[in-house]
């Protein structure tokens, strides 16, 4: 075996001696985030669970173990993981977020041979030994950006080839822009077998920080086949008492607090304005309050939720504004709008803007949007629309709206450009495919009973 370069085994110590205060700091963090707390929660009886769904595992299939951050990045795996299991393979998903978790549950029944799906643990070398030892993974594939340090090595050692999907760096990154990230981040990319960058940019940045790295490709997002598949295979849930080609429809999807404060105005006025609109509010959270001062702002305007649309034997309100306060509807939603409010954009990142281009909605969304390289290249080619305050929204919304022929052109092009992207998740699996049909199988050893949480 090659010696481990400095760098890495002075990392390893580093990161090891500052783990136990961290996780001691995220558990005193819980103490005020609910979503935290319902994180930690999902971790207790995590490795019960998985042995006893390892107990489905067919020994003569290999095991490919996936991991995602959280909601987005699964959407992300999902065509990859379809493709595993279309040619035989068995797999494990981990996550490291309560709505990753949550998704991930509610698309399981679509991906077969997907044995289970859980948090991952804490990152230490025990529960990284104990992992691998019950996984027994022929590969590793992280999507987009968590790749977790012990993990990786641990990995490493075990022999296990490990590949980054729909990999992105952006140039604002601290893993780009401080030199220390870049040291660090060195010693992670360097045993990865294969880094499958979105864009050009993402690839020269990875081998800025990881020079002569062999595995480096161009392979694009694996988002747009997400989207597309999903698109494809939509069911546009019922909105009575309308018919679905009535009047023109704006759905403002996942909207935090910050940019419902830049957008409501202009709404307000909009529905004054155009009397065939029709407002659907998809919030980012639906808590009861939220929900409410929702109903308060657009008091004006015949409003309803959705829930109360789909209850038995109820006479479905006429509305105009219609807030849904249901989780996983905003990709279905989306087929019926003639353009598209997209939040995030205005505190931590624009959200799927794919969504609702691949629709044929022209997106609209805050300035933050540097985080998605599709929000980025929509607005380059003038079919999407970064607002800033409210007074641009009102602009851009005025502007659509007075001009449906303009709106319906710049939608048409904008699923045109979803549509000209496809085909990552099968250049990626690709490259999986033939590292796996390379590389010996790998059997990590056993690590001792007990592992640290």
């Amino acid at each position: 075996m090659m010696p481990l370069p400095l760098s890495r085994l002075l990392w390893q110590a580093l990161y090891n001696a500052l783990l136990p205060p961290l996780a001691l700091l995220l558990r005193l963090a819980a103490l005020r985030s609910a979503k935290l707390r319902d994180t930690l929660a999902g971790h207790r009886g995590l490795w019960a669970r998985l042995e006893a769904a390892l107990a489905a595992r067919d020994p003569a299939r290999p095991l490919l173990w996936f991991h995602v951050a959280s909601a987005g990045e699964f959407l992300q795996a999902v065509p990859v993981l379809q493709r595993c299991a279309a040619e035989g393979y068995q797999s494990v998903l981990t996550v490291t977020s309560v709505s990753g978790y949550r998704w991930a549950q509610r698309r399981r029944e679509a991906l077969p041979g997907l044995l289970a799906v859980d948090y991952l643990p804490l990152d230490t070398r025990r529960n990284v030994r104990r992992l691998l030892g019950l996984l027994r993974p022929a590969a590793l594939v992280y999507t987009k950006y968590d790749l977790w340090p012990n993990l990786v090595w641990g990995a490493a050692r075990a022999g296990v080839p490990q590949y980054l999907l729909a990999a992105t760096l952006h140039e604002r990154s601290w893993r780009v822009r401080s030199a220390l990230a870049r040291s660090l981040y060195r010693t992670l990319y360097a045993p990865l077998a294969g880094i499958f960058a979105v864009t050009e940019a993402d690839a020269a940045r990875f081998l800025a920080t990881a020079p002569g790295h062999a595995g480096v490709a161009v392979l694009g997002d694996t988002r747009f086949d997400s989207v597309l598949a999903r698109r494809d295979a939509v069911v546009p849930p019922p909105l009575p008492p309308y018919d679905p080609a009535e009047g023109t429809v704006l759905v403002v999807g996942s909207a935090w607090p910050p940019d419902e404060q830049r957008i409501v105005p202009g709404l307000q006025e909009a529905l004054g304005r155009y009397p065939e609109l029709r407002l659907l509010l998809v919030p980012h959270e639906v808590d009861a309050p939220h929900l409410a001062a929702l109903e308060a702002a657009f008091a004006a305007w015949p409003t309803a939720r959705f829930s109360a649309l789909q209850a038995p034997g109820a006479q479905p309100p006429r509305w105009r504004v219609l807030i849904v306060d249901t989780v996983g509807l905003l990709s279905a939603l989306y087929a019926g709008a003639a353009l598209a409010y997209v939040g995030g954009a205005f505190s931590t990142g624009v959200h799927n803007v794919t969504e609702p281009a691949a629709m044929g909605a022209p997106p609209i969304f805050g300035p933050f949007h540097q985080n998605s390289p599709e929000a980025v290249h929509l607005v380059a080619q003038g079919l999407a629309y970064s607002i800033a305050d409210a007074e641009s929204f009102r602009r851009v919304l005025t502007a659509l709206l007075d001009d449906p022929a303009r709106c319906r052109e710049l939608g048409a092009r904008a699923r045109a450009y979803v549509e000209s992207q496809a085909g990552a998740a099968e250049r990626s699996w690709a490259r999986i495919r033939a590292g796996l049909a390379s590389a010996p199988a790998a059997t990590p050893a056993v690590p001792p009973t007990g592992a640290e949480r």
